[in-house]
């Protein structure tokens, strides 16, 4: 299905979707294999932390900015948005069981504490992916005709704002790691020239060394 209509375009969600489907799939698997290894720990326990702020980042911009708009301006099915409630508190409850043990697995690389939160992710990957599927078939086709330019540019600010400067080359390595030629092109267009620029020269040969690290 199309995720935009004649209004917005709003198909940098769906490649943001790809990265969380992505690296949240992979998690589990680093965090097991890291076990009794400090040296990995803490290379996987700064990735986990970065995409844990990325997916809360993502639904807070959700909560806050898309889906007042929509419930105001539109006749949305309320078991949908219900639905999609019901969701993000699962998937945060599972980052919050996260957070509680990463800044000390990732520092002493204990099993048991990197199974729990490897089982933990597991139990919340078949709501993540039923979610993210879901809003692109149903949410985006409606945002797209419902929403503003700007409001929907605010959605993509208050993404980018939570990141902080630093990252921002690698993120962007992240969101383009699936993209095909024209979608990247349609991507890279909001993207300030000399950012894309400077991602161009470094930034995509950082990502490839970092990811190669992280995932082993």
């Amino acid at each position: 299905m199309s995720t935009s209509g004649p209004g917005v375009d709003t198909h940098e969600m769906v490649l943001i979707h790809r990265v969380i489907r992505r690296e949240f799939g992979q998690l589990p698997r680093l965090l097991r294999t890291a076990a009794h290894d400090r040296a990995r720990s803490k290379i996987v326990g700064a990735h986990a932390r970065e995409m844990l702020n990325f997916l809360h980042t993502h639904h807070t911009g959700e909560d806050e900015l898309l889906f007042p708009l929509l419930r105001e301006r539109t006749a949305l099915e309320p078991e949908l948005m219900d639905r999609m409630d019901a969701q993000h508190a699962q998937v945060d409850a599972a980052v919050t069981a996260i957070d509680a043990e990463l800044p000390a697995w990732t520092a002493n690389a204990d099993a048991a504490a990197g199974e729990r939160m490897a089982a933990v992710i597991d139990a919340m990957m078949p709501t993540l992916i039923d979610h993210l599927a879901e809003e692109e078939q149903k949410i985006l086709p409606i945002a797209s005709a419902t929403v503003t330019q700007s409001e929907w540019d605010a959605l993509g600010k208050h993404g980018m704002s939570a990141i902080p400067l630093t990252r921002r080359l690698i993120i962007l390595g992240h969101i383009t790691e699936e993209t095909d030629n024209a979608e990247r092109q349609r991507f890279l267009q909001v993207v300030p020239a000399p950012v894309r620029l400077v991602y161009k020269l470094i930034g995509r040969r950082q990502f490839t060394r970092e990811t190669a690290v992280i995932r082993g």
